[in-house]
């Protein structure tokens, strides 16, 4: 696939590239920090307005503690952190479930909430590659979950490794 000016690619670590289709833009440091409530870490967001998606993408490099756990493991781990950070907003767990990131399986897990009064779906893909740990985030509309799903699994499938 050749990207061309309609299209965002994103480098990640210097390892993972990501090509979102037309409408997703690459939101401002202060948009990401206001979308992250103001916590500042690491990665980066995208936005699609027209298809209601956000995307978070993340990385970090693997403690000790980490290097000595497996997929299952890390996913387990996001799935808590998040359900606690979300206890507010309804959070429940729709389940566990794999992608396929540039040919590689990546552990997911999906879950619901609400935001604003606005039913919601987050997709959480959180994985070790070599020494590296993944934090990719998917958040859609439930109205409009159809269809941002199936282009968060395209973008995940046709994933590139350095």
């Amino acid at each position: 696939m050749i990207a061309d000016e309609t299209m965002e690619t994103i480098l990640l670590n210097d390892a993972l590239t990501l090509t979102f289709p037309e409408g997703f833009r690459r939101l401002s440091d202060a948009e990401t920090d206001q979308l992250r409530g103001g916590k500042s870490a690491p990665g980066l967001c995208l936005r699609d307005d027209a298809r209601h998606i956000v995307v978070s993408l993340g990385h970090k490099q693997a403690g000790l503690l980490s290097v000595l756990l497996n997929g299952k493991d890390i996913v387990k781990g996001s799935q808590t952190r998040i359900a606690g950070a979300m206890r507010g907003f309804g959070y429940q767990l729709a389940g566990y479930d794999s992608r396929t990131v540039g040919g590689k399986t990546a552990p997911c897990f999906r879950y619901a909430y609400t935001a604003q009064d606005t039913e919601m779906l987050g997709e959480c893909c959180a994985f070790k590659a070599g020494k590296t740990l993944y934090f990719l985030h998917f958040y859609v509309r439930r109205a409009c979950a159809e269809e941002g799903l199936q282009a968060w699994k395209k973008v995940l499938e046709e994933a590139r490794w350095a």
